[in-house]
């Protein structure tokens, strides 16, 4: 699932690496993503069948507690 979605979005011209936890995308961006582009994302996601997104906003990942 999370490879088709990429690919899609990389066809829609967000160049982005998306993870896959059960049904949740996690999408890491290589730029900062418009409202359009994360409105584009959500319904992209669906359609591969995920039930919830989440944008990493730092591409070096979120701090651990205790980090």
């Amino acid at each position: 699932m999370s490879e088709a979605l990429q690919s899609r979005l990389g066809e829609a011209g967000i160049s982005c690496r998306v993870e896959q936890r059960d049904r949740l995308a996690i999408v890491i961006s290589e730029a900062p993503i418009s409202r359009d582009d994360r409105l584009l994302m959500i319904q992209m996601a669906r359609g591969e069948g995920f039930t919830h997104v989440a944008i990493e906003l730092d591409p070096d990942g979120a701090p651990l507690p205790g980090d």
